[in-house]
């Protein structure tokens, strides 16, 4: 390949990388893609990312292309080096080189021969990681121009990366909130009992059953967590009843959905988990139409996610039965 057709070739790639991560498809998937075809205009054999853990101080492949993952410690080899400097490295030799770790090539069978690598830096330029590609198929070294378009390339999923990492611990914390705030509705609305988060896992366990991508299972668990926030406003007298509602402390029982929806208004969820408060607050709706609370959606307006949940909730509730209903094992018909 002539060197006008590699640079034309190598912005169509930066094109590709940018425009895939934009379009939020899954980031390993699409690095993967542009990394095989990397391998490709280069007319290398191989290419990698390594992503350091930093609580195992290793590194590891997140794309290793025709091997397995890949892991080792964060100060050994070229990667290494380049991961502590943050300068990249053109080997033209890797054999010859006293800082190339060989452990990898007898764990793998691969002969390197040739090494480009450079640093992925985030936003603040700190080092995430290390990208690698590996004999120039012409057995020549790889060049000043090779590098820039590795750089380039580089450049940009680090960027994505590091977001991907921010959004992730952004989750974690807001599960641990959740996970806190549901179990401190739990002590008062349930007497310790697990309900919500037994919801959560009847209902993810349907969710997955019937076929929902990854990302709706995610929105049904954290609705099921929190489908009983409004429980809150509810007085005790109703909540710990033990004997039948009386209509007016029904209709005070069934605001707990209002109260869901506009206490999960108030949180701002974002992203994918904005739907949320479409979902919460809908699972005492039924599915010929009725339910709580009144008016839109209505039947099969109703979301999926929602239905999910209140069949999850309607059986903890005919297995723990409240206001002096009869508990069903079982072993009984239901009813249909």
């Amino acid at each position: 390949m002539g060197d006008q057709a590699k640079r034309g070739k190598g912005l169509e790639l930066l094109l590709q990388l940018s425009l895939e991560i934009c379009s939020q498809r899954d980031l390993k998937s699409v690095l993967n893609s542009v990394w095989k075809e990397l391998t490709r205009v280069l007319q290398a054999e191989r290419s990698s990312i390594f992503l350091l853990d930093e609580e195992s101080k290793e590194l590891q492949s997140v794309v290793a292309q025709e091997t397995d993952q890949i892991r080792f410690q964060r100060q050994k080899g070229i990667a290494g080096r380049v991961l502590a400097t943050g300068l990249p490295m053109l080997i033209p030799d890797a054999y010859a080189d006293p800082r190339f770790n060989p452990e990898i090539d007898r764990i793998t069978g691969f002969r390197t021969r040739s090494i480009l690598a450079v640093p992925m830096k985030g936003h603040s330029g700190s080092v995430l990681g290390v990208a690698q590609v590996l004999n120039r198929k012409d057995g020549n070294p790889f060049d000043e121009e090779d590098l820039a378009l590795l750089e380039a390339l580089a450049a940009i999923a680090a960027v994505a990366i590091e977001t991907v990492q921010l959004y992730e611990e952004q989750l974690r914390a807001t599960e641990a909130v959740i996970a806190a705030l549901v179990k401190g509705l739990e002590m008062r609305t349930e007497n310790g009992g697990a309900h919500a988060s037994t919801v959560r896992e009847l209902s993810s366990l349907t969710a997955k059953a019937m076929g929902l991508e990854e990302a709706r299972v995610k929105l049904v668990e954290w609705a099921a967590s929190l489908h009983d926030l409004g429980k809150l406003a509810v007085p005790d007298m109703v909540l710990h009843k033990r004997v039948a509602l009386t209509p007016e402390e029904r209709l005070l029982y069934e605001q707990h959905a209002l109260w869901t929806k506009k206490l999960l208004e108030m949180m701002d969820f974002s992203g994918d988990l904005a739907a949320v408060v479409k979902i919460a607050p809908f699972h005492h709706k039924e599915f010929q139409g009725g339910g709580f609370p009144h008016g839109p959606p209505e039947g099969t307006d109703v979301p999926l996610e929602a239905r999910i949940i209140g069949a999850a909730d309607s059986l903890w509730c005919k297995m723990n039965p409240r206001f002096g209903e009869r508990s069903m094992s079982l072993q009984e018909p239901w009813p249909i």
